[in-house]
């Protein structure tokens, strides 16, 4: 199952940042937007599961809405490139609080197996957060078009790379009962399409 929303080009690339901060290039933006049907939606009363696997779900679909409204990289000089470079990476910063805060708010999994998804999420954006606090920080304290500043970024890129590649269901592979309750989920199933791995990259277009 895989997001419907072509999420990667949300998530800038290193090389594209890296030339954003240092070569003129076109204005970056998210290329995406998440459309209505990615919107977190109520689950039916009555399965606990389905309820579960629904919240679950709905933090992902909080990421998703930050990382397609990021504000764009401007990249008509170095100054410019580094404040809205940095802009960009503290927006990220606020989603990624936002759906560690709803992963953790979730109830004791009424099925065995989604805990430990839920903690293996956690722990996952967790560590990305980190890393992308520690390139915005070194960004900060940089010179606009300094070599700290482009290591930065590609240190930023690397972590947007992480989310993209990101695998959103994985966690519920080992609780079989909570997968099929994603299923059966309004926001899982509007997130995801069957048949599809539930990765948020997003193949690369075709060349000319």
């Amino acid at each position: 199952m895989r997001p419907r929303m072509g999420v990667f080009a949300a998530v800038v690339g290193v090389g594209v940042l890296l030339g954003a901060c240092g070569q003129p290039a076109g204005e970056i933006g998210t290329g995406s937007q998440v459309g209505p049907g990615a919107q977190p939606q109520s689950a039916p009363e009555g399965d606990p599961e389905v309820t579960w696997a629904n919240q679950y779900c709905g933090a992902v679909v909080g990421l998703l809405e930050t990382m397609a409204g990021m504000p764009r990289v401007d990249p008509t000089s170095p100054q410019s490139a580094a404040s809205t470079a940095s802009e960009m990476l503290g927006t990220l910063v606020g989603g990624l609080d936002r759906t560690l805060l709803n992963l953790n708010g979730l109830p004791v999994s009424p099925a065995p197996g989604g805990d430990e998804a839920k903690r293996a999420a956690v722990d996952s954006y967790t560590g990305i957060r980190e890393r992308v606090v520690q390139a915005k920080q070194e960004l900060d304290s940089s010179g606009p078009g300094t070599r700290q500043g482009q290591e930065a970024i590609s240190s930023a890129g690397n972590a947007l790379d992480e989310i993209a590649n990101a695998d959103l269901l994985s966690g519920l592979s080992s609780a079989p009962r909570l997968l099929d309750a994603s299923r059966r989920a309004p926001t899982c199933s509007s997130l995801t399409e069957e048949g599809t791995s539930p990765s948020l990259a997003t193949p690369a277009p075709p060349t000319a």
